[in-house]
């Protein structure tokens, strides 16, 4: 039996997902009696759609070409912004029909545009899973859609397979078993990057109480968000709703803006020196969007063609607001939730909900990235962790 619990709740594809999730396990691998949960939420895909960067390249100059003046193509195209009367104004376009029928999701309304996502976990294949991949995507769509469902079995088979996984396993979150451990845990800490769907469902189970949940969410500038509603409210804005609305049944609760989780821009050769060439290969496939089979090949690296790099990782600096006080000097303030048409935007005030808040933007240097992710090994400067 744990006497604690600290609960990672996210997707798990993109740079800083993984980087969060690095830093976390960091702080928690000298704490006795303590059970760390991983929960990933899953996502909807095209599956047998993935454009490469020349595709995405060409359809960023058409939209730039006959769009003119709906503003950056990439936000266009990933948003899915135009419209079937758009296209149909444009002569030159190739008419294409996309028929899809992908069993959606129960909870989850993935605003993204998946005719035009990227597939981040990519950067994390073979060569020669890579080599098979590119075969296929060069099948008929029909043909295609079950060579894929094939060759990611096949990753999956592998992957069981490898020495470095031995003792560890995937598996369906049985959430009865969850609400157990939560209700006999001493302390429960849970940090989310992803909708607040799960939240809501911990409300209406009655376990709200012992939860202290730190959450990187919500926007206080409606201007800066993709779609119109922060991505992570956007996944399911009811359940966002629900629980802004009953975030005091919580024994704890924050929130990280957008602003402030995107303020502090990491050293790549930091991230890698921390986090190897598993987080390496996220960051030039998600980050610097270069191809994954280059990736794979070692053709292009973050030592060779990004030494003075630096990037933001939204998901670990929110999380590094709670596990280092005052980080790249955060405060926490409170903030209320307006509801404009169905977008949820916070607002500063003196009382609501707790908000951390960065109001300068800094990059930190190799040196200052490999210290600050080094201090959580050795649990320095975390007084507000303590379970």
């Amino acid at each position: 039996m744990y006497q604690n619990v600290v609960i990672y709740y996210n997707d798990s594809v993109d740079s800083d997902n993984l980087a969060a999730a690095m830093a976390l396990m960091r702080a928690m691998e000298t704490r006795p009696n303590t059970r760390l949960l991983w929960i990933v939420e899953p996502r909807q895909v095209s599956f047998g759609l993935s454009p490469t960067k020349e595709q995405q390249d060409e359809c960023e100059k058409v939209v730039k070409k006959h769009f003119p003046t709906r503003g950056n193509p990439w936000k266009i195209l990933f948003g899915g912004l135009l419209s079937e009367s758009d296209l149909n104004g444009i002569e030159e376009l190739t008419s294409v029909e996309i028929l899809m029928d992908l069993e959606s999701l129960d909870e989850i309304e993935n605003p993204v545009n998946l005719n035009f996502h990227y597939k981040e976990e990519l950067a994390a294949r073979s060569v020669e899973e890579l080599m098979s991949y590119q075969d296929i995507m060069n099948e008929p769509f029909t043909q295609r859609v079950e060579s894929l469902r094939g060759w990611y079995r096949r990753c999956i088979e592998r992957a069981e397979t490898r020495p470095e996984n031995h003792g560890s396993s995937v598996r369906p979150l049985d959430f009865n078993s969850l609400c157990d451990a939560i209700q006999t845990a001493g302390s429960v800490r849970f940090f989310g990057g992803a909708s607040l769907t799960i939240l809501q469902r911990f409300i209406q189970r009655g376990v709200a109480s012992n939860v202290r949940c730190h959450l990187q969410v919500g926007s206080y500038d409606p201007s800066a968000n993709l779609f119109p509603n922060q991505f992570n409210i956007s996944l399911n804005p009811k359940a966002a709703r629900f629980v802004f609305n009953h975030f005091t049944e919580f024994s704890d609760f924050a929130v990280v803006p957008s602003q402030a989780a995107q303020s502090t821009k990491y050293s790549l050769a930091g991230l890698k020196h921390e986090g190897g060439r598993c987080l390496e290969r996220r960051v030039l496939g998600f980050n610097c969007r270069e191809d994954p089979l280059k990736i794979a090949e070692k053709q292009v690296t973050i030592e060779k063609d990004y030494p003075n790099q630096a990037c933001t990782m939204p998901d670990l600096t929110a999380f590094l607001c709670a596990l280092i006080p005052n980080f790249n000097g955060s405060t926490l303030g409170y903030a209320q939730v307006d509801d404009d048409n169905g977008a949820l935007i916070f607002r500063r005030e003196s009382s609501g909900i707790p908000m951390y808040d960065i109001m300068d933007n800094r990059t930190l240097k190799e040196t200052e990235v490999v210290a600050t992710l080094s201090s959580l090994a050795a649990g320095k400067d975390m007084p507000e962790l303590v379970l």
